[in-house]
């Protein structure tokens, strides 16, 4: 399933909505580049981490008119905002997966001098 197909899911958006589906498509495209900033060398996303695309991209969906906000109340619900970086529940995750290559990025080769 696509990314914008899983995250139309999760968010419970059945009906088609041109508007919409470009802003998701835009969301997603910004979650990605976010992402790929932490995983050098790599010029996609790894299967393995594509649901912290899908995840990112609910809590910036979500965060649409509440940007810069730490907290928003309004008839008694109230809602606080973590203003650090997005990415920071993933950071194990993105380790991990960092720590399983054959070869991480920043790993040197030996060398050897005769």
């Amino acid at each position: 399933m696509a990314t914008i197909d899983d995250l139309k899911v999760m968010l419970d958006f059945n009906d088609v909505d041109e508007a919409r589906d470009k802003r998701l498509n835009i969301i997603i495209k910004n979650a990605e580049s976010a992402l790929l900033v932490r995983l050098p060398g790599q010029k996609s996303i790894p299967d393995a981490l594509s649901y912290i695309v899908v995840e990112l991209s609910i809590v910036r969906f979500n965060r649409i008119g509440n940007e810069g906000m730490k907290t928003f109340q309004q008839e008694g619900e109230s809602i606080a905002y973590d203003l650090t970086d997005d990415l920071t529940p993933y950071t194990d995750a993105i380790n991990g997966w960092l720590n399983s290559q054959e070869d991480p990025p920043g790993k040197s080769g030996m060398v050897q001098f005769l």
